[in-house]
C-alpha cells in the first residue's frame, strides 16, 4: 500500500505543476498585456495549502467507526446544498457562498460526504443490495432531494454527475446492472417534469440545443484554435496567443491553456496522471481492511474520472458546454478542497492500520 500512496502524492504532484504552470501563464500574460492583476496564481497556492491542511486533517483525525455517524454525512450534504439557496444569488445562481474575498460552491463538499454515505449504507445492506427495493429503490429515495436542491441552484451538470457517480457506485456494491437501468426511465420522467416547470434554464437548453444540431459554440472553437496553434510541444508558458481569449480559461477550459502552453505532450501527461490515480486509488482500496473506505475509494476514482471526462469531452467537443473543473488542476478552491478531503478519507485507513500494526 505504501507503494501506491506514494505513487499517489506523486502523481497529484505533477497535476499541481501543470495546474500552476497553466495558471501562472494566464496570470503573467494578463498583467504583461492587458496590465490585469488577477492573483489567480496566488489563490490556486492558497487553495493548494487550505487543501493540503484539509488532507491532513481527515487523513488524521477521521473516525474509524464511520458507521455511527451514518446519518451525520447525510445531513451536512444536505446542509450543503441548503444553505447556498439563503444567500444572495451570483451571476443567478444560488451555487456560492461568498466568504470575505473568497466563495466558495457546498456543492463540491457535497459529493464528498453523499459518496461517504452510500458507501455506508452498501456496507450495512451489502447482503441485500442485489434486490431492487434495496439496491435501488431505497438509494435513489436518499438520492432525489440532494438531486432536487442541485437542480434547483441551478447546476444540471452536477446534478448529472453526482447521479452518474452513485450509480456506478451502487452497481460496484452489488446492485444489479438491469435494476439499475430502470432508474434511467426515472432520470428521463425527472428531466421531463424539470422542463416542463422551468426547472431547467434557457442558457442550459441553448448549450444542448447548440449540441444536438452539431453547431460549434464560440466557446468551443477559441479553445481548439489554442490546442492546434500549441501543436506537439507546446509554445511555451504564456507564449500562446489564443488561450487569454478563451472563457473561464483558469477553470472549465484550463485543458485548452495546457494544450497550448504545454502542446499534445502536456495533456498527454495530464491524461496518464489521471490514469495513474486512479490505478493507485483502486490498489489501495484492494489493501484496506475497512471496507466501506473500500467502497469509498472505489466511489472517489468514479467521480475523479467522470470530471476528467466530462472536462476533456467538453473540450474536445464530444459533450456540450458545463462547468465542470479539472480536479486538482483548475483554480476552484471549491473543488480543490472537496478532492482533497475525500483523498484524506481514503488515506485515513492506511494510517490507521499503521497504527494498529505499531500498538500490537
Amino acid at each position: 500500500m505504501r507503494t501506491s500512496i506514494a505513487i499517489l502524492f506523486v502523481t497529484i504532484l505533477v497535476l499541481f505543476t501543470i495546474g500552476s504552470i497553466a495558471i501562472y501563464s494566464l496570470d503573467f500574460a494578463k498583467e504583461f498585456y492587458y496590465s490585469q492583476n488577477s492573483n489567480l496564481f496566488e489563490k490556486y497556492v492558497v487553495n493548494i495549502i487550505l487543501g493540503s491542511i484539509a488532507f491532513l486533517t481527515f487523513a488524521f483525525f477521521m473516525p474509524t467507526d464511520l458507521e455511527k455517524y451514518y446519518n451525520t454525512f447525510y445531513i451536512v450534504a444536505i446542509s450543503a446544498l441548503v444553505i447556498p439557496l439563503f444567500f444572495p444569488a451570483i451571476n443567478g445562481a444560488h451555487r456560492w457562498l461568498r466568504i470575505g474575498g473568497f466563495s466558495f460552491q457546498p456543492s463540491e463538499l457535497s459529493k464528498i460526504f453523499l459518496i461517504l454515505f452510500f458507501s455506508i449504507y452498501i456496507k450495512k445492506n451489502k447482503e441485500k443490495m442485489n434486490t431492487f427495493i434495496t439496491g435501488v429503490v431505497k438509494p435513489f429515495l436518499f438520492l432525489l432531494l440532494p438531486l432536487f436542491l442541485i437542480i434547483i441552484e441551478p447546476d444540471l451538470s452536477t446534478s448529472a454527475l453526482v447521479f452518474l457517480t452513485i450509480v456506478t457506485l451502487l452497481y460496484f456494491g452489488g446492485a444489479k446492472l438491469f435494476h439499475l437501468l430502470t432508474v434511467f426511465i426515472g432520470l428521463g420522467a425527472i428531466g421531463f417534469l424539470a422542463l416542463k416547470f422551468g426547472l431547467i434554464h434557457s442558457y442550459q437548453l441553448g448549450r444542448i440545443s447548440s449540441y444536438l444540431s452539431r453547431q460549434m459554440p464560440w466557446q468551443l472553437e477559441i479553445a481548439l484554435k489554442a490546442i492546434s496553434n500549441g501543436g506537439i510541444v507546446g509554445t511555451g508558458p504564456a507564449l500562446g496567443k489564443f488561450f487569454l481569449t478563451v472563457p473561464a480559461a483558469e477553470s472549465d477550459f484550463i485543458v485548452a491553456v495546457i494544450g497550448e502552453n504545454l502542446g499534445y505532450i502536456g495533456i498527454v501527461v495530464l491524461i496518464l496522471s489521471y490514469l495513474m490515480i486512479a490505478i493507485s486509488l483502486i490498489r489501495v482500496s484492494e489493501e484496506v481492511n475497512n471496507e466501506i473506505l473500500r467502497y469509498f475509494t472505489w466511489g472517489y476514482t468514479t467521480l475523479m474520472l467522470f470530471h476528467v471526462v466530462f472536462n476533456t469531452g467538453v473540450v474536445s467537443g464530444i459533450f456540450p458546454i458545463t462547468g465542470i473543473p479539472l480536479p486538482f488542476v483548475s483554480y476552484g478552491g471549491s473543488s480543490l478542497l472537496s478532492f482533497s478531503i475525500g483523498l484524506g478519507i481514503i488515506v485515513s485507513g492506511f494510517f490507521n492500520e499503521l497504527n494498529d500494526t505499531k500498538n500490537i
